[in-house]
């Protein structure tokens, strides 16, 4: 950062704007916990609590993956426009829309709302990946995205327990209406954000993609590809199991909401170890090996369910689960900034649209096999489809582009 006056915080140093960025984002985040609990731990338990069939939790669990099957096309606007405004208008939009199912309690009614939020989300996800590379320095960005997200874990440690007992108490309303309403407050917190054009030899690479051009941003990048396959097996196989979960702790275990807090403060310590080493160990040895635990644990969290189905089993199972979503997060982001530096909104819209694809057939296609197979014979299916993804990248040779080779395509 020749030229720019920094700043050291946590012991990284950044200009000074990347400060502020960070202190935005580090509020926005602990502001967003108590939506992230509410919607992301309780959503679906709610609704089956409210008369939702095996087929609308199904739709429930695909619902993050119908918008981003438009990934590509939002990633191309997003790279004609500024970033950051398909980030914050579609987050406003869909946390104040939670509200609604706390005022009609009816299982449709959970299912519309949350496909509409998903497809915001599928808005603004390939948008996000592009403005997190410039607001944060490359060198530092992965412990800088950890580093906010264990603010965010640290809070929802103590919410998923207290958010259980309170649901279990009063009911679901004031929750969800109050989620909505810290869920945007935090939207507007991070719109506050600035991009910076930090110095980056790769930045020439950027270039405007049509939407039939983005597929070309995958030829000759083999590394790419293989990542694309391995999180697309390990990503089906994850999915396939997903609604299950629910309706193992709800329907055959007969947890209570207090129960399920349990299970989700055991999802967020292991998240929160994971936000805090992963980031170092993406910054250290590259993001690859931190995929390579995460899929890892994507694995042994499908077998814990499939072979015992136990409630510490279950505990496990979340605390796997939990490590695996945070090395996915920051994982999936650093495997894209730096395969494919310069196009990384183009080629995370990629990986999204893939997401959308296995995240639509996954949930829908357990829900329905539900009752026809085994529900253990079914979550033993899905983690042969993670192993498939873990011995795809365990044994892809990672070789990254060199910006010149980026700019001739």
């Amino acid at each position: 950062m020749e030229g720019i006056p920094t700043v050291q915080i946590l012991g990284l140093r950044m200009s000074r704007q990347a400060r502020a960025n960070f202190r935005w984002d580090f509020i926005a985040a602990a502001l967003f916990s108590l939506f992230n609990v509410v919607f992301n731990q309780f959503y679906v338990p709610i609704a089956i609590r409210s008369g939702a069939t095996d087929f609308q939790v199904g739709l429930l669990s695909a619902a993050p993956a119908v918008g981003l099957l438009f990934s590509p096309i939002w990633a191309g606007l997003a790279e004609r426009g500024r970033a950051k405004y398909f980030v914050t208008f579609p987050n406003m939009v869909g946390r104040l829309l939670i509200f609604i199912p706390a005022l009609f309690a009816s299982p449709w009614v959970f299912v519309g709302i949350a496909l509409v939020y998903q497809f915001l989300q599928g808005i603004q996800a390939p948008a996000y990946a592009t403005l997190m590379t410039q607001i944060y320095p490359a060198d530092i960005r992965g412990r800088i995205m950890g580093y906010v997200r264990v603010a965010m874990g640290l809070l929802m440690i103590p919410l998923a327990f207290t958010v259980g007992i309170w649901i279990d108490r009063a009911g679901s309303f004031y929750p969800l209406l109050i989620a909505a309403v810290t869920g945007s407050a935090s939207m507007l917190i991070f719109s506050m954000v600035k991009e910076e054009r930090l110095p980056d030899p790769q930045a020439a690479a950027r270039k405007r993609v049509r939407f039939r051009d983005q597929f070309t941003v995958l030829s000759n990048n083999r590394p790419l590809v293989l990542f694309l396959v391995a999180t697309t097996f390990s990503g089906f196989g994850n999915m396939l199991a997903n609604p299950l979960y629910n309706i193992i702790q709800v329907q055959r275990l007969g947890l209570s909401n207090m129960d399920i807090g349990i299970v989700r403060i055991f999802y967020f310590v292991f998240l929160l170890t994971a936000y805090f080493f992963m980031g170092r160990v993406i910054d250290r040895y590259g993001p690859k090996r931190a995929m390579i635990f995460c899929i890892g644990c994507h694995v042994l969290c499908t077998l814990l369910y499939g072979v015992f189905g136990t409630y510490p089993a279950v505990l496990l199972a979340s605390g796997m689960q939990g490590f695996a979503d945070a090395t996915w997060d920051l994982g999936c982001l650093a495997y894209v900034f730096r395969l494919a530096p310069g196009k990384e909104g183009v080629v995370f819209g990629l990986h999204l649209m893939l997401f959308g694809i296995r995240g639509t057939i996954g949930p829908l296609l357990g829900t329905g096999l539900n009752g026809v197979l085994p529900i253990e014979a079914i979550i033993l299916a899905a983690s042969f489809f993670c192993l498939c993804g873990f011995l795809t990248l365990v044994l892809a040779k990672e070789k990254a582009k060199a910006p010149a080779e980026l700019q001739s395509m």
